[in-house]
């Protein structure tokens, strides 16, 4: 660049510094004074701002402070209570502790005056053996050959023969008995049981000259006494029998001290000779809990045998030369040859008062570790049933507290309604909420376990016990590990117990849970006894073993009595087979089935009732009059939801009554949904079956049915509470209560 340029350009400069000048100087003053204001104004909120500060720490200290003081005062006024507290809480807990140590002294002196007061089967087995080993000593020789002769003059009164002894005199061309005692008998003693045989059985019997032969065969173990044997008949006065009877007697601890003592006197005491007359027969063959018996020509059937241990059996075959014996316990200690002894009755169990509350077996023996049980009287485990005009219709309603059930297919007192459907379907939890619903409603439970694992049966009861329905409940348990002929008998032993208190006028509910197993011990015993089998390897019989149990079930006349035994019998299906050999057994004997599909248990649909498949042939007779009146169209309403709904998958436009129809019918099926063991009264029902009824539930959405229902409830408690009155009274509920409850629903639709 050159001067001369140079030049020209710091004029330049020089003019636009001039012009700036001249024009921008007011502008930037402007400038400068706004931004020395701003400046100010920033100053003077710093200093504000300074002074806040300050305010606020004095402030936070003050409330520092006054929250120290208050947390001194409630750190003081803890103190305090957590003092006052514990002294209570100390206070209560010994109280509390005192009471337990209470009761375990009262239980513990309890458990100590019945130890002072009864004896243990091993006590009384002690007591039987130090006497026979007393009976034995040289001492009571005298009195032993005394009672040997006044045993020969006893029985040689008391010989007689029966019918098959006669055929076998016939047929072998003698008579032969043989005796045992202590100590061989003399020649003289022997003739004058010949001539008594001669002159009591073979002069009567017009046998001519028939030789008599008497075997001498004596035994030590005897102890003293006389036992003779005629065929299958037993003469025993011997002591060791006597001391055998003693120790049968004093089973399970029964027998107490007093009684002890006293049956020693008199079965001891050398006077007294109490010769007892019974048949015995010999094992000839066993298997799997079934035994050939010879002998025994004159037993009856169903009669109850001994074997020995103390073991039981139940006469179910009669053959020519022998009979078949179930044997009802542990067999593994019977042997072939073992005696087998009449006892001429027919099997039987304990019932009565003694038994509510307790779990037996299917003998009536405790299972529940509570003691003996000492019931007055006993019955036949198998007994006919009520005939027609021992009868009355069924009209009474026996509750269950299952709202599907009481309002679709409702069960009478006296009735048999079948409970069947697929394994894990809920045919257990139905029956217990039946038995816990008839807590205060003066029904007596039976509840009959056949073949399930013994956990299951603990748990069914300790469920009974937690509800409280243990107190008017009997739990008659045959498990799975018990044999074939103890699930047999379980069903006719509770049907037994219940047949004692319908035929005192009470009113009784037993469940067979469940009849299938008993059908397949029955077949498994029939196999065993070498019985034919028929359809589906089932004995042709296998029906009346049904029919006979379950048509013990029903309502007495008032001349009878009046009692009822209303049945749940509970069959298994395989895959859902209602039309299987045993369900239509049943089907055909019962008064209607509550059939549980395993789609609707599986859905969430509990209890997973099929409407329509069950029914109750009773019907509406076995409904409270309310009930009637809300429950007619529910059936009719769900079976047409459920075509619908089968139907409306398959499109998409649906007319509006359509629509009705399905909103309607799916908020009953939630309605009708119940949690196990929450039982719900009658009144409660009618009320909200009502009100879905009407329509007053369609408009809930689905989810919150259960809410609906319970602040329904609670609603119209609290503002109608008399028409519950009405409803539990029985009767239909009248058109100005009606009314009322329609008012009331819509009241409270409005707070919903």
């Amino acid at each position: 660049m050159t001067g001369k340029e140079i030049l020209f350009a710091l004029i330049n400069f020089a003019v636009l510094v001039a012009g700036i000048w001249l024009f921008g100087r007011k502008k930037i003053a402007e400038i400068l004074r706004s931004h020395r204001d701003r400046v100010e104004t920033d100053l003077q909120d710093a200093a504000r701002s300074h002074e806040d500060a300050q305010r606020l720490d004095e402030d936070l200290a003050q409330i520092r402070r006054a929250a120290a003081e208050r947390e001194e005062a409630l750190l003081a006024e803890s103190r305090s209570k957590a003092e006052t507290n514990s002294a209570a809480a100390l206070a209560r807990r010994t109280a509390e502790a005192e009471a337990v140590m209470a009761v375990v002294q009262d239980g513990e002196e309890q458990l100590r005056r019945d130890m002072q007061h009864r004896f243990a089967d091993e006590a009384v087995a002690a007591v039987a053996e130090e006497t026979a080993a007393l009976l034995r000593e040289e001492r009571y020789a005298p009195a032993r050959a005394a009672l040997q002769d006044r045993c020969l003059a006893e029985i040689a009164g008391l010989l007689a023969a029966t019918p098959n002894d006669l055929l076998r005199m016939e047929q072998q061309g003698k008579l032969e008995m043989t005796v045992t005692g202590a100590a061989p008998l003399t020649d003289e003693e022997l003739r004058a049981l010949e001539s008594a045989a001669r002159e009591r059985i073979v002069s009567p019997a017009g046998l001519g000259d028939l030789p008599v032969i008497c075997l001498d065969e004596p035994d030590e173990a005897v102890i003293g006494g006389i036992r003779l044997r005629l065929g299958d008949t037993v003469y025993d006065g011997t002591l060791s029998h006597r001391l055998e009877q003693l120790q049968i007697r004093g089973e399970n601890g029964t027998g107490t001290v007093a009684d002890v003592i006293s049956a020693i006197r008199r079965r001891l005491r050398p006077e007294s000779s109490a010769v007892d007359v019974y048949q015995v027969g010999r094992v000839i063959r066993l298997s799997d809990g079934i035994c050939r018996v010879s002998g025994l020509s004159d037993v009856m059937a169903g009669e109850m045998l001994t074997l020995p241990g103390g073991l039981r059996g139940m006469v179910m075959d009669l053959e020519r030369d022998n009979v078949g014996v179930v044997l009802l316990g542990d067999y593994t200690a019977v042997q072939e040859g073992d005696a087998v002894r009449r006892t001429r009755r027919i099997i039987d169990v304990p019932v009565g008062e003694a038994l509510i509350g307790r779990v037996v077996d299917a003998l009536g023996r405790p299972l529940d570790g509570k003691g003996a049980i000492h019931a007055k009287e006993r019955r036949a485990v198998e007994s006919p049933a009520p005939g027609v005009p021992d009868r009355q219709s069924v009209n009474r309603p026996l509750q269950t507290g299952l709202k599907a059930i009481d309002a679709l297919v409702p069960i009478g007192r006296g009735q048999r309604e079948l409970i069947i459907g697929d394994r894990q379907t809920g045919k257990t939890a139905i029956a217990l909420d039946t038995i816990i619903n008839q807590k205060d409603q003066d029904v007596l439970c039976i509840y009959v376990a056949i073949g399930q694992k013994e956990s299951t049966v603990a748990s069914v009861v300790q469920q009974l016990r937690q509800h409280g329905a243990m107190e008017y409940t009997t739990v008659v348990c045959a498990s799975a590990s018990e044999p074939a002929p103890m699930l047999y008998i379980a069903p006719y032993a509770g049907a037994a117990i219940g047949e004692h208190f319908m035929y005192q006028g009470r009113d009784v509910l037993i469940v067979y849970d469940d009849l299938s197993k008993q059908a397949a011990a029955y077949r498994e015993i029939s196999l065993l006894l070498q019985r034919p089998p028929g359809r589906e390897a089932y004995p042709g019989d296998v029906f009346y073993l049904h029919s006979r149990l379950l048509e013990r079930a029903a309502r007495l006349s008032d001349r009878c009595g009046g009692g009822s035994m209303t049945a749940l019998p509970i069959i298994e299906t395989q895959a859902g087979d209602i039309s299987a050999y045993i369900p239509t057994n049943v089907i055909s004997i019962t008064d209607g089935q509550i059939f549980l599909e395993t789609g609707l248990f599986h859905a969430g649909v509990r209890p997973a009732i099929n409407v329509g498949l069950s029914v109750s042939r009773v019907g509406g007779a076995a409904q409270i009059g309310a009930m009637k009146q809300v429950a007619g169209r529910l059936r009719m309403d769900l079976a047409q939801y459920r075509e619908l709904a089968s139907f409306a998958q398959f499109g998409s436009d649906l007319d509006k009554a359509t629509q009705a129809a399905l909103r309607r019918g799916e908020r009953m099926t939630e309605l009708l949904k119940q949690e196990q063991y929450a039982p719900m009264a009658a009144a409660d029902q009618v009320i909200v079956l009502f009100a879905a009824g009407e329509g007053y539930a369609d408009d809930v959405p689905v989810d919150r049915m259960a809410r609906f229902e319970s602040e329904l409830l609670a609603y119209v408690h609290e503002n109608l509470p008399g028409i519950f009155d009405t409803i539990a009274g029985g009767k239909k509920i009248p058109e100005e209560g009606l009314a009322q409850l329609r008012r009331t629903i819509e009241n409270f639709q409005k707070t919903f």
